[in-house]
Protein backbone atom coordinates (compact mmCIF):
# COMPACT_ATOMS: atom_id res chain seq x y z
CA UNK A 1 0.00 0.00 0.00
CA UNK A 2 1.17 3.46 -0.87
CA UNK A 3 1.68 6.04 1.42
CA UNK A 4 -0.28 8.46 2.68
CA UNK A 5 2.45 11.23 3.67
CA UNK A 6 3.79 13.51 0.63
CA UNK A 7 6.68 12.21 -1.25
CA UNK A 8 9.92 13.45 -1.09
CA UNK A 9 11.22 16.98 -2.90
CA UNK A 10 13.29 14.61 -4.96
CA UNK A 11 10.33 12.96 -6.18
CA UNK A 12 8.64 15.70 -6.67
CA UNK A 13 11.25 17.05 -8.82
CA UNK A 14 11.50 13.51 -10.89
CA UNK A 15 7.80 14.11 -10.97
CA UNK A 16 8.25 17.89 -12.61
CA UNK A 17 10.66 16.59 -15.25
CA UNK A 18 8.28 13.16 -16.20
CA UNK A 19 5.51 15.73 -16.67
CA UNK A 20 7.43 18.98 -18.66
CA UNK A 21 6.44 20.94 -15.92
CA UNK A 22 8.71 23.60 -16.86
CA UNK A 23 7.59 27.39 -17.03
CA UNK A 24 5.67 28.78 -20.46
CA UNK A 25 7.01 31.95 -22.12
CA UNK A 26 4.02 32.81 -21.28
CA UNK A 27 3.40 32.14 -17.32
CA UNK A 28 2.35 35.26 -16.32
CA UNK A 29 -1.52 35.23 -17.01
CA UNK A 30 -3.80 33.03 -18.50
CA UNK A 31 -3.66 33.17 -22.36
CA UNK A 32 -7.59 31.25 -22.44
CA UNK A 33 -10.12 29.63 -20.96
CA UNK A 34 -8.94 26.73 -18.46
CA UNK A 35 -9.52 23.39 -19.78
CA UNK A 36 -8.63 19.97 -17.35
CA UNK A 37 -7.30 17.24 -19.48
CA UNK A 38 -6.44 14.22 -17.44
CA UNK A 39 -5.01 13.48 -14.41
CA UNK A 40 -1.66 11.53 -13.95
CA UNK A 41 0.08 9.46 -10.81
CA UNK A 42 3.65 10.78 -10.44
CA UNK A 43 5.34 7.79 -9.80
CA UNK A 44 7.75 6.83 -12.17
CA UNK A 45 6.88 3.45 -12.84
CA UNK A 46 3.20 4.40 -13.66
CA UNK A 47 3.70 7.40 -15.68
CA UNK A 48 1.43 6.63 -18.17
CA UNK A 49 -1.10 5.74 -15.95
CA UNK A 50 -4.56 8.32 -15.97
CA UNK A 51 -6.52 7.92 -12.75
CA UNK A 52 -9.94 9.32 -11.75
CA UNK A 53 -9.38 8.73 -7.81
CA UNK A 54 -6.50 8.83 -5.76
CA UNK A 55 -5.92 7.65 -1.87
CA UNK A 56 -5.46 10.74 0.17
CA UNK A 57 -2.14 12.54 0.86
CA UNK A 58 -0.87 10.73 -2.86
CA UNK A 59 0.89 13.24 -5.17
CA UNK A 60 -1.06 13.79 -8.70
CA UNK A 61 -0.43 15.84 -12.06
CA UNK A 62 -3.37 17.62 -13.18
CA UNK A 63 -2.51 18.48 -16.89
CA UNK A 64 -4.93 20.67 -19.10
CA UNK A 65 -4.21 24.31 -20.43
CA UNK A 66 -4.40 27.72 -19.20
CA UNK A 67 -3.95 26.85 -15.46
CA UNK A 68 -1.60 29.05 -13.98
CA UNK A 69 -4.03 31.68 -12.44
CA UNK A 70 -5.28 28.75 -10.25
CA UNK A 71 -5.65 30.21 -6.75
CA UNK A 72 -7.61 27.19 -4.82
CA UNK A 73 -7.57 23.99 -5.28
CA UNK A 74 -10.08 21.56 -3.83
CA UNK A 75 -10.60 18.11 -2.95
CA UNK A 76 -14.44 17.77 -1.82
CA UNK A 77 -14.48 19.81 0.59
CA UNK A 78 -10.83 19.84 2.23
CA UNK A 79 -8.56 22.50 0.76
CA UNK A 80 -5.37 21.72 -1.08
CA UNK A 81 -1.88 23.10 -0.15
CA UNK A 82 -0.53 24.77 -3.38
CA UNK A 83 3.10 25.72 -4.34
CA UNK A 84 3.15 28.59 -6.86
CA UNK A 85 7.13 26.93 -7.71
CA UNK A 86 4.43 23.71 -9.23
CA UNK A 87 1.42 25.65 -10.98
CA UNK A 88 1.84 26.24 -14.47
CA UNK A 89 -0.35 26.89 -17.20
CA UNK A 90 -0.42 23.42 -18.70
CA UNK A 91 -0.07 21.62 -15.03
CA UNK A 92 -0.47 21.46 -11.56
CA UNK A 93 1.37 19.00 -8.62
CA UNK A 94 -0.34 18.81 -5.70
CA UNK A 95 -1.11 16.66 -3.20
CA UNK A 96 -4.30 15.07 -2.53
CA UNK A 97 -5.71 16.55 1.27
CA UNK A 98 -5.23 13.71 3.92
CA UNK A 99 -8.09 14.77 6.12
CA UNK A 100 -11.38 12.68 5.57
CA UNK A 101 -13.85 14.89 3.93
CA UNK A 102 -17.00 15.78 5.60
CA UNK A 103 -19.18 16.46 1.99
CA UNK A 104 -18.59 14.07 -0.58
CA UNK A 105 -18.73 15.55 -3.53
CA UNK A 106 -16.52 13.37 -5.95
CA UNK A 107 -15.41 16.86 -7.46
CA UNK A 108 -11.91 18.77 -7.78
CA UNK A 109 -12.92 22.66 -7.67
CA UNK A 110 -10.43 25.18 -9.26
CA UNK A 111 -10.80 28.76 -8.24
CA UNK A 112 -8.93 31.39 -10.36
CA UNK A 113 -7.76 35.12 -9.32
CA UNK A 114 -10.47 35.85 -11.35
CA UNK A 115 -13.04 34.45 -9.23
CA UNK A 116 -14.27 31.69 -12.13
CA UNK A 117 -14.04 28.27 -10.89
CA UNK A 118 -14.41 25.33 -12.78
CA UNK A 119 -15.53 21.33 -11.52
CA UNK A 120 -13.86 17.83 -12.73
CA UNK A 121 -14.82 14.44 -11.10
CA UNK A 122 -12.29 13.36 -9.45
CA UNK A 123 -12.81 10.54 -6.41
CA UNK A 124 -10.97 10.64 -2.63
CA UNK A 125 -10.39 6.97 -1.93
CA UNK A 126 -10.28 6.66 1.78
CA UNK A 127 -9.29 3.33 2.97
CA UNK A 128 -11.76 1.26 4.26
CA UNK A 129 -10.70 0.39 8.39
CA UNK A 130 -7.89 -2.21 9.35
CA UNK A 131 -8.24 -3.62 12.52
CA UNK A 132 -4.96 -5.19 13.83
CA UNK A 133 -4.96 -6.48 17.71
CA UNK A 134 -6.54 -6.45 20.72
CA UNK A 135 -5.15 -5.82 23.81
CA UNK A 136 -7.13 -8.61 25.40
CA UNK A 137 -9.53 -11.30 24.48
CA UNK A 138 -11.66 -11.24 27.45
CA UNK A 139 -12.70 -8.56 29.08
CA UNK A 140 -15.88 -8.35 30.85
CA UNK A 141 -19.37 -7.12 30.47
CA UNK A 142 -19.06 -3.16 30.71
CA UNK A 143 -15.10 -3.04 30.37
CA UNK A 144 -13.23 -1.49 28.07
CA UNK A 145 -10.82 -2.93 25.06
CA UNK A 146 -8.76 -1.59 23.32
CA UNK A 147 -8.17 -1.95 19.46
CA UNK A 148 -5.55 -1.26 17.36
CA UNK A 149 -5.32 -0.87 13.25
CA UNK A 150 -5.79 2.33 11.14
CA UNK A 151 -8.75 4.40 9.09
CA UNK A 152 -10.66 4.79 12.18
CA UNK A 153 -13.00 7.43 10.60
CA UNK A 154 -16.01 7.84 12.66
CA UNK A 155 -16.38 4.12 13.19
CA UNK A 156 -19.13 1.79 14.55
CA UNK A 157 -18.08 -0.97 16.69
CA UNK A 158 -20.23 -4.28 16.55
CA UNK A 159 -19.88 -7.72 19.00
CA UNK A 160 -21.55 -11.08 17.35
CA UNK A 161 -24.95 -10.90 16.73
CA UNK A 162 -24.19 -6.86 15.68
CA UNK A 163 -24.61 -5.88 19.19
CA UNK A 164 -22.85 -2.41 19.08
CA UNK A 165 -20.47 -1.41 21.22
CA UNK A 166 -19.94 2.28 23.06
CA UNK A 167 -17.22 4.18 21.51
CA UNK A 168 -14.95 5.78 24.47
CA UNK A 169 -12.07 7.04 22.73
CA UNK A 170 -11.15 6.88 19.11
CA UNK A 171 -7.98 7.99 17.04
CA UNK A 172 -6.59 7.33 13.80
CA UNK A 173 -5.23 4.54 14.88
CA UNK A 174 -6.71 3.43 18.36
CA UNK A 175 -10.32 2.81 19.73
CA UNK A 176 -11.05 2.38 23.05
CA UNK A 177 -14.71 0.76 23.35
CA UNK A 178 -17.13 -0.70 26.09
CA UNK A 179 -18.20 -4.28 25.77
CA UNK A 180 -21.85 -4.40 25.69
CA UNK A 181 -23.62 -6.58 27.76
CA UNK A 182 -24.57 -9.92 26.67
CA UNK A 183 -21.45 -9.81 24.44
CA UNK A 184 -21.04 -13.03 23.18
CA UNK A 185 -17.72 -15.18 21.99
CA UNK A 186 -16.82 -13.89 18.19
CA UNK A 187 -15.55 -11.39 15.73
CA UNK A 188 -15.35 -7.71 16.27
CA UNK A 189 -16.77 -5.48 13.35
CA UNK A 190 -15.37 -1.93 12.50
CA UNK A 191 -17.54 -0.24 9.98
CA UNK A 192 -17.12 3.22 8.76
CA UNK A 193 -18.61 5.17 5.41
CA UNK A 194 -15.64 4.00 4.18
CA UNK A 195 -16.49 0.00 4.48
CA UNK A 196 -15.60 -2.69 7.27
CA UNK A 197 -13.73 -4.96 8.75
CA UNK A 198 -13.98 -7.72 10.83
CA UNK A 199 -11.55 -9.32 13.01
CA UNK A 200 -9.66 -12.19 12.98
CA UNK A 201 -8.91 -12.91 16.28
CA UNK A 202 -12.27 -13.69 18.20
CA UNK A 203 -13.04 -12.03 21.37
CA UNK A 204 -13.15 -13.98 24.75
CA UNK A 205 -11.71 -16.85 21.89
CA UNK A 206 -13.35 -20.36 23.79
CA UNK A 207 -11.64 -22.41 20.76
CA UNK A 208 -9.61 -25.80 21.79
CA UNK A 209 -9.38 -23.98 25.81
CA UNK A 210 -6.91 -26.49 27.20
CA UNK A 211 -6.94 -25.12 30.91
CA UNK A 212 -9.45 -22.33 32.14
CA UNK A 213 -9.27 -22.84 36.20
CA UNK A 214 -12.60 -23.47 36.30
CA UNK A 215 -12.64 -26.85 36.10
CA UNK A 216 -9.99 -27.34 33.79
CA UNK A 217 -7.68 -27.28 35.82
CA UNK A 218 -3.68 -28.29 36.57
CA UNK A 219 -1.78 -30.54 38.99
CA UNK A 220 -2.89 -29.11 42.64
CA UNK A 221 0.86 -28.96 44.40
CA UNK A 222 1.86 -26.35 41.72
CA UNK A 223 0.78 -22.81 41.13
CA UNK A 224 -2.37 -22.30 42.77
CA UNK A 225 -5.61 -21.43 41.94
CA UNK A 226 -6.81 -18.01 42.27
CA UNK A 227 -10.15 -17.33 43.32
CA UNK A 228 -11.44 -14.25 40.85
CA UNK A 229 -12.52 -11.88 43.52
CA UNK A 230 -9.19 -12.77 45.78
CA UNK A 231 -7.16 -10.39 44.70
CA UNK A 232 -8.28 -6.46 44.33
CA UNK A 233 -5.52 -5.33 42.55
CA UNK A 234 -5.90 -7.85 40.04
CA UNK A 235 -9.66 -9.03 39.58
CA UNK A 236 -9.83 -12.49 37.30
CA UNK A 237 -10.95 -11.32 33.69
CA UNK A 238 -12.76 -14.71 33.16
CA UNK A 239 -13.44 -16.44 36.99
CA UNK A 240 -10.11 -17.75 38.42
CA UNK A 241 -6.45 -17.93 37.43
CA UNK A 242 -3.42 -19.36 38.18
CA UNK A 243 -0.91 -17.34 40.50
CA UNK A 244 2.88 -17.94 39.99
CA UNK A 245 3.95 -15.90 42.98
CA UNK A 246 7.04 -15.95 45.41
CA UNK A 247 9.11 -13.56 47.24
CA UNK A 248 12.61 -14.54 45.41
CA UNK A 249 13.38 -16.38 41.85
CA UNK A 250 16.71 -17.34 40.91
CA UNK A 251 18.68 -18.68 38.90
CA UNK A 252 17.57 -22.62 38.52
CA UNK A 253 15.16 -23.07 41.00
CA UNK A 254 12.84 -25.41 40.17
CA UNK A 255 9.61 -23.86 42.92
CA UNK A 256 6.34 -25.59 43.12
CA UNK A 257 4.67 -22.53 43.33
CA UNK A 258 6.26 -21.03 40.17
CA UNK A 259 5.82 -24.02 38.16
CA UNK A 260 2.13 -24.81 36.48
CA UNK A 261 1.72 -28.78 35.17
CA UNK A 262 -1.00 -30.37 33.26
CA UNK A 263 -1.46 -34.04 33.44
CA UNK A 264 -3.57 -35.53 30.26
CA UNK A 265 -4.05 -38.81 32.69
CA UNK A 266 -5.49 -37.00 35.59
CA UNK A 267 -7.39 -34.34 33.20
CA UNK A 268 -9.38 -34.65 29.17
CA UNK A 269 -7.11 -38.23 28.98
CA UNK A 270 -5.56 -38.96 25.73
CA UNK A 271 -6.47 -36.01 23.44
CA UNK A 272 -3.72 -33.89 21.79
CA UNK A 273 -3.54 -30.19 22.93
CA UNK A 274 -3.92 -29.31 18.93
CA UNK A 275 -3.87 -30.38 15.76
CA UNK A 276 -2.85 -28.92 12.18
CA UNK A 277 0.13 -27.39 10.74
CA UNK A 278 2.69 -25.84 13.28
CA UNK A 279 2.69 -22.70 11.39
CA UNK A 280 -0.98 -22.22 11.46
CA UNK A 281 -1.29 -22.70 15.18
CA UNK A 282 -0.76 -19.95 17.64
CA UNK A 283 -0.53 -20.88 21.92
CA UNK A 284 -2.38 -17.93 23.46
CA UNK A 285 -3.97 -17.02 27.04
CA UNK A 286 -4.59 -14.36 29.36
CA UNK A 287 -1.99 -12.76 31.44
CA UNK A 288 -1.51 -10.02 34.67
CA UNK A 289 1.66 -9.22 35.65
CA UNK A 290 0.78 -5.94 38.15
CA UNK A 291 4.40 -5.55 39.42
CA UNK A 292 7.48 -5.17 37.34
CA UNK A 293 8.95 -9.10 36.14
CA UNK A 294 12.61 -8.56 35.73
CA UNK A 295 14.52 -12.02 35.10
CA UNK A 296 14.20 -15.64 34.80
CA UNK A 297 12.23 -16.88 31.55
CA UNK A 298 9.03 -18.60 31.63
CA UNK A 299 9.53 -21.82 29.81
CA UNK A 300 7.03 -23.56 27.99
CA UNK A 301 6.57 -27.09 26.44
CA UNK A 302 4.09 -29.90 26.02
CA UNK A 303 4.70 -33.81 27.12
CA UNK A 304 3.26 -37.08 26.40
CA UNK A 305 0.69 -38.81 27.73
CA UNK A 306 2.05 -39.30 31.32
CA UNK A 307 2.21 -38.39 34.56
CA UNK A 308 5.80 -36.42 34.27
CA UNK A 309 6.76 -32.67 33.44
CA UNK A 310 8.16 -34.37 30.35
CA UNK A 311 11.10 -31.90 30.39
CA UNK A 312 13.87 -34.60 30.28
CA UNK A 313 12.05 -36.19 27.53
CA UNK A 314 13.91 -36.28 24.47
CA UNK A 315 12.96 -34.41 21.48
CA UNK A 316 10.99 -32.05 24.04
CA UNK A 317 10.59 -28.64 22.47
CA UNK A 318 9.88 -26.01 24.37
CA UNK A 319 9.37 -21.79 23.54
CA UNK A 320 11.18 -19.23 26.31
CA UNK A 321 9.07 -16.47 26.70
CA UNK A 322 11.02 -13.26 28.02
CA UNK A 323 8.76 -10.66 27.97
CA UNK A 324 11.13 -8.14 30.16
CA UNK A 325 14.48 -8.89 27.64
CA UNK A 326 14.62 -5.30 26.94
CA UNK A 327 13.21 -4.44 30.39
CA UNK A 328 11.15 -4.38 33.09
CA UNK A 329 7.48 -6.41 32.19
CA UNK A 330 4.55 -5.16 33.92
CA UNK A 331 0.93 -4.93 32.52
CA UNK A 332 -2.12 -2.28 33.09
CA UNK A 333 -4.03 -5.12 33.80
CA UNK A 334 -5.06 -8.03 31.45
CA UNK A 335 -3.62 -9.12 28.23
CA UNK A 336 -3.81 -11.41 25.58
CA UNK A 337 -0.40 -13.23 24.78
CA UNK A 338 0.02 -14.63 21.45
CA UNK A 339 3.12 -17.65 20.88
CA UNK A 340 3.15 -18.97 17.58
CA UNK A 341 4.18 -23.04 17.83
CA UNK A 342 6.69 -22.17 15.67
CA UNK A 343 8.64 -20.57 18.71
CA UNK A 344 8.67 -24.16 20.75
CA UNK A 345 12.20 -24.82 19.32
CA UNK A 346 14.67 -24.94 22.41
CA UNK A 347 16.23 -27.44 23.61
CA UNK A 348 16.11 -28.08 27.52
CA UNK A 349 20.34 -27.52 27.46
CA UNK A 350 20.28 -24.61 24.01
CA UNK A 351 22.22 -21.74 25.56
CA UNK A 352 20.12 -18.64 26.77
CA UNK A 353 21.60 -16.53 24.24
CA UNK A 354 20.51 -19.30 21.15
CA UNK A 355 17.98 -17.44 18.88
CA UNK A 356 17.90 -20.25 17.05
CA UNK A 357 16.94 -23.25 19.19
CA UNK A 358 17.98 -27.00 18.41
CA UNK A 359 14.47 -28.13 18.67
CA UNK A 360 11.06 -28.51 16.92
CA UNK A 361 7.44 -29.97 17.82
CA UNK A 362 7.64 -33.26 15.80
CA UNK A 363 4.57 -34.84 16.00
CA UNK A 364 1.31 -32.74 18.14
CA UNK A 365 -0.80 -35.93 18.02
CA UNK A 366 1.82 -37.38 20.44
CA UNK A 367 1.66 -34.06 23.24
CA UNK A 368 -1.42 -34.38 25.64
CA UNK A 369 0.87 -32.64 28.72
CA UNK A 370 1.13 -28.61 28.97
CA UNK A 371 4.06 -27.93 31.64
CA UNK A 372 4.73 -23.44 31.93
CA UNK A 373 7.27 -22.89 34.65
CA UNK A 374 9.72 -20.24 35.78
CA UNK A 375 13.24 -21.76 35.25
CA UNK A 376 16.57 -20.91 33.95
CA UNK A 377 19.23 -18.02 34.63
CA UNK A 378 19.12 -14.95 36.31
CA UNK A 379 21.29 -11.91 36.88
CA UNK A 380 20.04 -11.57 40.49
CA UNK A 381 16.57 -12.48 42.99
CA UNK A 382 13.27 -10.50 42.03
CA UNK A 383 9.81 -11.17 43.28
CA UNK A 384 7.25 -12.74 40.84
CA UNK A 385 3.44 -12.56 40.95
CA UNK A 386 2.31 -13.82 36.92
CA UNK A 387 -1.50 -14.53 36.87
CA UNK A 388 -2.61 -16.79 33.79
CA UNK A 389 -6.01 -17.70 32.28
CA UNK A 390 -7.62 -19.29 29.45
CA UNK A 391 -4.37 -21.26 27.91
CA UNK A 392 -5.66 -22.35 24.68
CA UNK A 393 -3.90 -23.33 21.02
CA UNK A 394 -5.95 -22.12 18.49
CA UNK A 395 -5.91 -21.40 14.20
CA UNK A 396 -3.31 -18.09 13.32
Amino acid sequence: MKSFFSYTALFIVLAVSIFSCKKDDNDGATTGTPVIKYVRITDPKAADSLVVGAFMGSLVAIVGENLQSTKELWFNDQKATLSPTYITNKTILVNVPSTVPSQVTDKIRFVFTDGSELLYDFKVNVPAPLLNSIDCEYVPDGGVVQLEGDFFFEPKVFFTDNLAAEIVSISKTALSVKVPAGAKPGPITIQTNFGKVKSRFLFRDNRNILLNYDGQNHETWTAPITAANADPSMLGCDGSYVLFKHNSNGAWQWTNELTMQYWAPRGRGRVPVATGSLNDLTLKFECNVPQEWKDVRMEMFFGPFAEDHGRDAAGTAMARWKPWKNGPFKTNGWVTISIPLTEFKYGKDDSDTDEIGTRKIENLSNLTNVTFMLFGPAAGTNPIKVAIDNIRIVQN
